[in-house]
């Protein structure tokens, strides 16, 4: 090889060294969460540093020496990627529904100052992401579920329809926090008992209303499997024909309806935990996306994974529906947060 051709070629080699070396320190640094422009100085300067090693003419160093920095640089290289697939995997989970458990509600009395109130009473046991382990009774009074049955009907839009669903869920929660005080007495204990601190008690309550089996609620009437074009809800019904609700008016349960049916799909599990989080003084917040068609929670907390800014707040996504996804995790197929809106935050 000419010496003009070797020159081009160590000119082509560390252009190649130093795009892959930035592209690896940034990406592990983006991982982590660091999104500033500092990332972008750091990543060029332990990329020039490290290549400029690697390719010492050899009078300035030994054949031991840069064999060092070449096994340093592609060491880096690993470590940078493992760390960029991890951060990437944390960040994104899938759905995993199971059906073979059944919701059992049943109808009981509660006895406070010697006065029987008849309740709609469930006993869950439940693991957060986390393997820990709980268990408590979800509780509303039958009082309550028959005033607040189909408490949607009753909303009447007003204003800009862009803050329909904003307006109807505080519609929701403002009228269900009194009809919630026996579930916030089980949230509470179960909180002082195990002696959880503000991540671990949100992390409780979420995976609570995540291990409740994935139900439908409709408008209409609840039909058979075939009778659905949509393969999400032909797999829901396929699987687990009574999981799904009819005849509630804009296809969304009242946290009271919720608990005494355990019936909910994504934004009747959204709301019942903005009112829950919300009680407990959480700057919690509800996302909509009309292109996935679908309502996560957000929660402005220190955390990591995918958030969406508003108004100079970090709201970390968490997906409701199913179990296993942690905080500042969405499915992949749902995870371009251009398409999500906060409708609704407590703070």
């Amino acid at each position: 090889m000419s010496k003009s051709a070797c020159n081009l070629a160590r000119g082509c080699l560390w252009l190649v060294l130093l795009l892959l070396i930035t592209l690896a320190v940034f990406g592990a640094l983006y991982a982590f969460g660091i999104k500033s422009g500092l990332i972008y100085f750091i990543a060029v300067v332990a990329a020039s540093w490290l290549v400029k090693q690697i390719l010492r003419p050899k009078a300035e160093t030994d054949v031991i020496s840069r064999m060092r920095y070449r096994v340093i640089f592609i060491l880096v290289l690993m470590i940078c990627f493992a760390v960029f697939l991890q951060k990437v995997g944390e960040h994104t989970a899938t759905y995993s529904y199971d059906y073979s458990e059944e919701n059992t509600v049943s109808a009981d009395t509660l006895v406070v100052n010697e006065q029987a109130i008849p309740i709609w009473s469930s006993y869950r046991n439940w693991k957060d992401n986390n393997g820990k382990s709980y268990q408590g009774p979800l509780r509303v009074t039958q009082e309550d579920y028959l005033a607040l049955q189909d408490i949607a009907a009753t909303y009447q839009p007003a204003g800009n329809p862009k803050y329909f669903w904003g307006d109807l869920y505080a519609f929701l929660d403002n009228r269900s926090q009194e009809s919630l005080a026996l579930l916030y007495e089980t949230f509470a204990l179960i909180g002082e008992q195990q002696q959880l601190n503000q991540m671990e008690f949100a992390q409780m309550v979420t995976s609570c209303i995540q291990d409740i089996p994935y139900a439908l609620v409709f408008q209409g009437v609840c039909q058979s499997a075939d009778q659905y074009e949509d393969d999400n809800i032909r797999t829901v019904l396929q699987n687990c024909p009574d999981c799904c609700i009819g005849n509630k008016v804009f296809g969304i349960q009242a946290p009271a309806e919720f608990i005494a049916t355990l019936k909910g799909d994504c934004d009747t599990r959204t709301v019942l935990l903005y009112s829950v989080l919300k009680h407990f003084d959480y700057d919690v917040a509800i996302l909509n996306s009309s292109y996935y068609r679908h309502s996560i929670l957000g929660l402005n907390i220190p955390a990591s994974g995918l958030y969406k800014v508003w108004r100079g707040k970090r709201y970390y996504v968490w997906e409701t529906t199913s179990k296993y996804f942690r905080i500042g995790q969405l499915s992949a197929n749902m995870d371009d947060l251009t398409h999500w809106e906060i409708v609704l935050n407590s703070k």
